[in-house]
């Protein structure tokens, strides 16, 4: 088979293609957990990984986390955006940032752990009564 091809995602029993677009979410999910320690700066990172190989993964299982990539970034931001809001209002304004920035890392923790978990065995991330 030539090696142009081994790639390419054209039928459902191709692997390699499957598993290149499987590992290539893994490290999405990395690059984001990773981003809490940046303050959120380096989620754009895999933000733009995902958009960028999400067609891959058209009409696969893999494509619902590609979703969920997508979702916590869009979630994280927004909270991350109303803790720096609120960081800007001196004392009051701290009361409010300071649990909103520990809810937004939450939030991407969570949902980038429970997405790792789940793309382990090759289930959506969305479902959670499985």
């Amino acid at each position: 088979m030539p090696l142009h091809n081994f790639y390419k995602n054209d039928s459902q029993n191709n692997l390699p293609a499957k598993n290149m677009t499987q590992n290539i979410s893994m490290a999405v999910y990395i690059l984001q957990f990773i981003s809490i320690f940046t303050g959120g700066l380096f989620s754009l990172v895999p933000l733009f990984v995902t958009y960028i190989f999400r067609h891959q993964a058209k009409e696969t299982w893999l494509d619902n986390h590609f979703r969920w990539q997508i979702q916590t970034f869009w979630f994280g931001t927004l909270f991350y955006s109303f803790a720096w809001l609120f960081g800007l209002i001196p004392f009051i304004g701290w009361i409010f940032s300071i649990p909103l920035f520990i809810l937004a890392s939450a939030i991407v923790v969570f949902r980038s752990i429970r997405g790792w978990k789940r793309l382990n065995i090759q289930k959506s991330p969305q479902n959670l009564l499985e």
